[in-house]
């Protein structure tokens, strides 16, 4: 974007104005900055893919994590408002959000996508809401995804109760890193 409008994201930026490419930035910086924070989960056995495309309308995964305890799908908001969570409702500033129903559907598709690839009978798929250096206020977590600050994420994950055999893990990061699992 920036290319198209070099002059207009120049002033943007200047003005302190936001724009979608401003916008994309912030939220790539965010997942850069968990992506870092994850790789440090790489001794203790874990793996962690980054940016898995799901589906052919460009729907991705911001991280995809793997390890002992289990399968962790971790979605990024790097936001600049205070965070509120009760339930199912997580407000930035005023604004309602949607991002526990989306981030619960993107467990979901993992889930079908890797039962159907290992033909797993069960697999719990917990999605990850991390907010980076946020103001962070949980009044009560929802239901089926953990809403973290992105200073927990890492000793929460290594804190997990191990759920998966060696062998099971390998399974399902070589279903994880096949192309053909997530088209």
């Amino acid at each position: 974007m920036a290319q198209e409008s070099p002059i207009k994201t120049f002033f943007a930026r200047l003005l302190n104005i936001h724009t979608d490419e401003r916008a994309w930035r912030r939220g790539a910086d965010g997942e850069e900055h968990i992506g870092a924070l994850l790789e440090g989960l790489r001794p203790f056995g874990w793996t962690i893919e980054h940016d898995v495309k799901i589906g052919r309308n460009g729907a991705n995964v911001d991280h995809l994590v793997i390890g002992p305890p289990g399968v962790y799908v971790v979605n990024t908001k790097l936001v600049s408002a205070d965070v509120w969570v009760a339930g199912p409702v997580v407000k930035v500033g005023t604004f309602r959000t949607d991002y526990v129903e989306k981030l619960e559907a993107e467990a979901l598709r993992v889930r079908q996508k890797l039962l159907a690839v290992t033909k797993r009978r069960s697999l719990w798929v917990q999605g990850l809401l991390v907010f980076v250096r946020p103001t962070l206020t949980v009044k009560r977590q929802p239901q089926h995804v953990a809403v973290l600050a992105d200073h927990e994420l890492v000793p929460a994950l290594l804190q997990q109760k191990v759920t998966l055999e060696g062998a099971e893990v390998e399974r399902l990061v070589r279903a994880a890193r096949q192309a053909s699992t997530w088209g």
